[in-house]
């Protein structure tokens, strides 16, 4: 009877041992992260990225980066694990580095962290000994084997795997998306095994939307994947306006709508630099066109003018801005200069005006929004430059955001490209369903709001009739009605 009790007793040490080492830490958001296909008004999360080379990451820049996380709000991180740092050779791990970063940020400060894993560690590579790390694998199959290891080791803490990072450019995986699918069809039956809990990330598309659908379309990769991830980084490495966006998230939501199974939508990597010579060179994509573009000031105009977008397509569940702080002048990069200058922060974490601007955002967003595009008339000029997105909010108020695009193509300037000065003005005025008293406030993007005179109810409608908008700013106008609809 001792011997029957005392083997009771240890598998109920053992069951007890096993929750507590599954169990999901309380107070991380990764339910918040998925959205279900047209569910409004909804909250999207909005969090940031960054990357740590183990060999030059120290834990006072680990924990400097979690005490900016901690002052500007944000609760969502997102990073990298190198398949090439941590399995030096075949069932050879090295944890030091990600035991402690992964407490800390998860149990020290309550971050979420949402993961992706690359990239093929030499002795695995179809490369050379020096360009070996974007290379397809010999053995797709020891990839299954990391994450095994690598989920089971961190399910504790870590909810989602995001499985390599943007495959349709040549300097991130040298393979095709046949080459691609199989990686992630072994990735992703590895990471439920380890954890059936877990959700699986389509490894993040750089632009290519050709390369996804042929994912979905021929590949059949919808079952084994929960979210599709996408990058943009408009006007820095690209030639594209910045409103590009809604068209590039509406064609990835089409293509998840015909071939998919209801994935939720990220844009888990977006930027924008403040990197800029003194002619306004940026990168070989892109040139400015006036003076104040890539600098501190305008990333965060241009954060604002992003993310706004983002949420008035409706189709996204969850975003994180790139990065936390820009990096050292002698850290190697892939790419080019554009990539040291992409934080909200300074490389001594002096905070950049973006900092501001994405806690302001975080917070005027911070609960469910519906975009009411749909609802409001915007009178305009013929050839108007403006672009206009307006929600309803989950307080009853209404909020509009507007402002004159920078990048217009074809349009005939009157001086070279890279330092003009925008003098460029416009009147517009709205018409938005709401009745009742109305009072309003008009913000800058780091959120210094005053009151604004400006808006009327006239017939059952909320009307403003001169919202002045001028170049290189953003207009942030919240209405509280007393009779909202």
């Amino acid at each position: 009877m001792n011997s029957v009790r005392s083997r009771s007793l240890l598998i109920l040490l053992a069951l007890l041992v096993t929750s507590a080492a599954t169990a999901q830490i309380k107070g991380l958001m990764y339910e918040s992260l998925f959205r279900p296909a047209g569910t409004q008004p909804h909250w999207v999360p909005v969090g940031l990225c960054e990357d740590y080379p183990e060999e030059t990451t120290t834990p006072a820049i680990m924990r400097g980066d979690m005490e900016l996380l901690k002052r500007a709000g944000i609760r969502v991180l997102r990073i990298s694990f190198g398949w090439d740092a941590i399995e030096t050779s075949k069932g050879t791990y090295n944890w030091l580095f990600w035991d402690e970063y992964v407490k800390m940020a998860v149990e020290e400060y309550g971050i979420t962290l949402v993961p992706y894993v690359c990239y093929t560690p030499s002795w695995n590579s179809t490369g050379d000994t020096t360009n070996f790390w974007n290379h397809t694998p010999k053995d797709y199959e020891a990839f299954g084997g990391f994450m095994t290891a690598l989920v089971n080791r961190y399910k504790k803490w870590i909810k989602t795997w995001e499985l390599w990072n943007e495959p349709d450019i040549d300097a991130y995986w040298s393979g095709s998306s046949a080459d691609l699918a199989k990686l992630t069809k072994i990735g992703a039956e590895a990471v439920r095994k380890a954890d059936p809990e877990a959700k699986v990330v389509l490894a993040g598309l750089a632009h290519d939307t050709k390369f996804l659908r042929t994912l979905f379309r021929d590949h059949g990769i919808s079952p084994y994947v929960d979210v599709v991830n996408c990058h943009s980084y408009y006007e820095t490495w690209s030639a594209e306006p910045l409103e590009t966006v809604l068209d590039y998230v509406n064609t990835i939501a089409d293509i998840i709508a015909q071939y998919g199974n209801g994935q939720s939508l990220w844009m888990a990597e977006v930027g924008y630099s403040t990197f800029r010579r003194p002619d306004g060179f940026v990168s070989d994509s892109y040139w400015s066109t006036y003076d104040y573009e890539h600098t501190p000031a305008y990333q965060a105009v241009a954060m604002w003018r992003t993310l706004t977008m983002l949420l008035s397509t409706e189709k996204m569940a969850a975003v994180t801005w790139y990065e936390i702080k820009d990096l050292p002048p002698t850290e190697n990069v892939i790419g080019d200069v554009n990539n040291r200058n992409l934080g909200v922060a300074f490389v001594d974490f002096k905070p950049k005006p973006a900092e501001s601007a994405l806690t302001f955002f975080s917070t005027f967003f911070g609960n469910k929004a519906a975009c009411i595009d749909g609802e409001v008339t915007v009178k305009r000029a013929l050839g108007s430059e403006s672009q206009v997105h307006a929600f309803r909010m989950e307080d009853g108020s209404t909020a509009v955001v507007a402002w004159l695009k920078t990048n217009v193509k074809g349009r005939v300037l009157s001086g070279k490209k890279g330092n003009l000065k925008d003098t460029r003005r416009e009147t517009i005025a709205l018409d938005l369903p709401g009745s009742g008293t109305v009072k309003a406030t008009m913000y800058t993007e780091l959120g210094v709001g005053t009151p604004y005179n400006g808006v009327a109810v006239r017939n059952g409608r909320v009307l403003v009739d001169n919202l002045e908008l001028a170049g290189g700013s953003i207009a942030i106008l919240k209405i509280d009605s007393g009779k909202n609809k």
